[in-house]
């Protein structure tokens, strides 16, 4: 824990956001490590710790996000706000008006998109459970990014 919870708990705040309280960080954290306890005999220590550190806080972050707000976060997609109320009611809209335009996607586009940046799971490992090949879901990532993109502007927030 104490090699790992500065890690895990950047990777978990980045996913949170500044909308929720530092409480909800810490308890996302102390998930995190229950759950690596939980599942320790099913786990070896080394380079591929990290990275399932990483993937279980993005994880635990997001359900704490579903639960508290009803939309999941796009860290990466949106700019960082201040603190000012309009800045933070601009900001959850926009993720509200982009999950929209995600669940209108259709299948296997939604599914893919979902997998891959909400879960953030590997492409290599998407594609194929999807029926698709890794050139076909990277065609479709790009063209759906472009949809969004058309969505969100159409919306009146250019953030994309």
């Amino acid at each position: 824990m104490r090699r790992y919870t500065g890690y895990v708990t950047a990777v978990a705040a980045r996913t949170l956001g500044p909308s929720l309280l530092p409480e909800d960080l810490e308890e996302v954290v102390s998930d995190v490590f229950v759950t690596l306890w939980l599942r320790s005999g099913d786990i070896q220590s080394g380079p591929s710790l990290r990275p399932w550190l990483a993937a279980v806080a993005r994880n635990k972050a997001a359900d704490r996000l579903r639960r508290t707000r009803g939309v999941l976060p796009l860290s990466d997609t949106l700019p960082a706000v201040g603190d000012l109320p309009e800045a933070l009611v601009e900001r959850q809209e926009c993720h509200a008006q982009l999950r929209r335009a995600v669940e209108s996607m259709e299948e296997p586009d939604r599914t893919l998109f979902l997998l891959y940046y909400y879960e953030d799971q590997p492409l290599k490992e998407v594609a194929p459970r999807l029926g698709l090949s890794l050139a076909a879901a990277k065609a479709r990532l790009s063209r759906g990014r472009k949809r969004l993109k058309e969505a969100l502007l159409k919306g009146g927030i250019d953030h994309a």
